[in-house]
C-alpha cells in the first residue's frame, strides 16, 4: 500500500461508528458533563487534602502540648527528688553524728506535740 492509500484507509477507520454499547454507555454524552465531573473530582480531592492537613496539624499541636506537660511533670519530679536527697543527707548526718536521741526528742515535741508526763503545756487559743 502506498502512503495515500494508507491515509485513506485510516480516515475511513476513524469515521466508523462505535459498535460496542458498553463503551458508549460509559462515555459522557456532552462536554459539559465531562467538565462537571472533572470539577467535582477536583473539588472533592482538594477538600480531602485540606481536611487531611487540618487533621495532621491538630494532631501535631496536641502532641506538642502533651510533650510540654510531660516536660513540666518531669521537672517537678526532678526537683522533688533533689529535695528528698537533701533530706536524706541531713538524716544521714544526724545518724552518723550519734545525736539521734536529741533529734528524736525534737521531732516528737515539735512535729507530734508530745510532752513528758510531768510536763505541762499551755496553748494560747485566743489567736484562733
Amino acid at each position: 500500500m502506498s502512503g495515500a492509500a494508507k491515509r485513506k484507509h485510516l480516515q475511513q477507520r476513524r469515521k466508523k461508528p462505535i459498535l460496542n454499547d458498553a463503551v458508549q454507555y460509559n462515555q459522557p454524552e456532552t462536554a459539559t458533563e465531562n467538565k462537571r465531573g472533572k470539577f467535582l473530582f477536583k473539588l472533592l480531592f482538594r477538600t480531602t487534602v485540606i481536611l487531611a492537613l487540618i487533621g495532621c496539624t491538630a494532631s501535631i499541636i496536641s502532641l506538642q502540648s502533651s510533650i510540654a506537660e510531660r516536660k513540666a511533670e518531669l521537672e517537678a519530679l526532678r526537683s522533688q527528688t533533689e529535695a528528698y536527697e537533701a533530706e536524706n543527707k541531713d538524716l544521714e548526718r544526724i545518724l552518723n553524728s550519734g545525736d539521734v536521741d536529741t533529734y528524736m526528742e525534737k521531732l516528737a515535741r515539735e512535729d507530734y506535740d508530745y510532752a513528758y508526763e510531768d510536763e505541762y503545756r499551755f496553748y494560747d487559743t485566743s489567736r484562733n
